[in-house]
C-alpha cells in the first residue's frame, strides 16, 4: 500500500484560516537535563470533553511548567482519555472555537497540522467511499456571507520515520524527558513496521504536525472530486 503526506492546496479559491483554540491543553514541560520541551504541536482531541473533571482549570491556559508538573497533570488526565494516545506537551481537548475567515476547500488545512473538512465532504467520504473518520463540530463565528459547516477531522498518532532518512541517524534521546530534536527531514521515509491497520488518516507519533493518508483515501478523495488538499507520496521502508 502507498502513503501520502497530506499539504494544502494552493490558490485563491482556498484561502481559510482559523484563529482560535481548542478548550483545553497539556502544558510544556520544561525539562531539567536538555531544558527543552518535547514538542506535541498538533495533538488534539477535541472528542475528548473535560467539563467535568475535577482538574480542567489546571489546563485552561497555555503556558510552560517544570517538567515534574507536566507529568502530574498528564498522570491525572490519562484515565479521562478513552484511547492510547502520547499525550505529549501542548497536547489539546475539547472543541475548537475561533473566529473563520476566507474560502474554503473541501478539506482544509488551515495550519499543516490541523485537517478541517466541510460536512458535505465528510458524509460522501463515508457514503460513497466507506471511509469512517472521527470528526468534531467547531464552535466558530464567519466574516462574511458564506458560512460553511465545517468539522474537525481527529487524527491519532501512528507510526514513525525510518531511520535512513536522518542524515547521520538520529540525535539520541533524552534520559531524562525522551526527546529527540531532529528536524524533519528533507526526503522523509516511513518505518513500515510502525504503521497501523485499518487507518486511513493519522500523525506521525515522531512529527506530530505531519498528517499521512493512505492510497484508498487519496484515491477516494480524487474520485470524488473533492478539493482544498494534495498527495505527496512518502516512500516505506
Amino acid at each position: 500500500m502507498k502513503f501520502f503526506e497530506l499539504l494544502p492546496a494552493e490558490g485563491p479559491r482556498f484561502s481559510g484560516f482559523l484563529n482560535g483554540a481548542h478548550r483545553w491543553g497539556l502544558p510544556g514541560g520544561l525539562c531539567p537535563v536538555c531544558e527543552a520541551s518535547r514538542g506535541g504541536l498538533g495533538e488534539a482531541y477535541p472528542s475528548v470533553d473535560l467539563s467535568g473533571w475535577s482538574h480542567r482549570h489546571e489546563l485552561a491556559e497555555a503556558r510552560q511548567v517544570p517538567l515534574e508538573e507536566y507529568e502530574r497533570l498528564r498522570r491525572l488526565l490519562r484515565p479521562q482519555v478513552p484511547f492510547d494516545v502520547p499525550l505529549l506537551p501542548g497536547a489539546e481537548f475539547g472543541l475548537y472555537s475561533g473566529k473563520a475567515t476566507g474560502k474554503w476547500g473541501d478539506l482544509h488545512l488551515p495550519y499543516p497540522w490541523r485537517l478541517v473538512l466541510q460536512r458535505e465532504a465528510m458524509e460522501r467520504l463515508r457514503e460513497e467511499a466507506g471511509i469512517e473518520l472521527r470528526t468534531s463540530k467547531m464552535d466558530l463565528s464567519f466574516r462574511g456571507k458564506f458560512a460553511p459547516e465545517l468539522l474537525e477531522v481527529e487524527l491519532h498518532p501512528h507510526g514513525r520515520l525510518h531511520d535512513s532518512c536522518f542524515p547521520g541517524g538520529r540525535e539520541r534521546p533524552c534520559e531524562r524527558c525522551g526527546r529527540q530534536g531532529d528536524g524533519l527531514p528533507d526526503a522523509p521515509i516511513l518505518d513500515g513496521s510502525t504503521l497501523p491497520a485499518g487507518q486511513d488518516l493519522f500523525r506521525l507519533a515522531d512529527f506530530t504536525t505531519v498528517i499521512i493518508a493512505t492510497e484508498r483515501f487519496a484515491d477516494a478523495v480524487t474520485r470524488l472530486g473533492l478539493e482544498g488538499v494534495v498527495f505527496k507520496e512518502v516512500p516505506v521502508a
